[in-house]
């Protein structure tokens, strides 16, 4: 509560936007190099903050709920805000796992001519399966956002 007024619904306002916008900033860096380099640590500081974002709209949700009441509908959009919750933690994990992979074993390191992992099929194969797993991540999230955002419009109307 701010002066008597509940945050939770500044705190999704911030969710709705951070956590879609950097889930397809992740599906564009895990297949489009020319993205995931204009990006560089930008993209796992911005997955930063959505995710510290849905935890504050988790916290102050929980907090609303003390104050209106625990009915079907808040129990419900609270037990989807736990998915949510998981889907920006996700993507805050997986943008510094893309990131620390690229950053200190694919690409070369300064004095060195050559990467950290020597045999390109390895960090192909490796490159690829976290741009796979990042980009169901992405998806994963967007849709778990979209799903408790949609409980909570119903939770306020009914």
């Amino acid at each position: 509560m701010f002066d008597g007024l509940p945050l939770h619904p500044l705190f999704v306002h911030a969710v709705v936007v951070a956590v879609p916008v950097v889930a397809v900033l992740a599906i564009a860096a895990a297949w489009i190099p020319k993205v995931r380099d204009w990006l560089g640590i930008v993209f796992p500081i911005l997955a930063t903050a959505a995710f510290i974002a849905a935890l504050l709209t988790k916290q102050s949700g929980e907090a609303l709920a003390t104050q209106v009441g625990q009915t079907a509908a808040v129990t419900a959009h609270a037990e989807i805000a736990d998915i949510a919750t998981a889907g920006a933690f996700l993507l805050f994990a997986g943008a510094w796992a893309q990131w620390g992979w690229l950053r200190f074993f694919v690409r070369p390191r300064p004095g060195h001519s050559e990467a950290r992992v020597t045999r390109p099929r390895v960090a192909r194969a490796i490159s690829i399966g976290v741009s796979v797993l990042l980009s169901l991540v992405g998806v994963f999230a967007i849709v778990a956002i979209v799903i408790v955002g949609d409980s909570g419009a119903r939770a306020v109307w009914e």
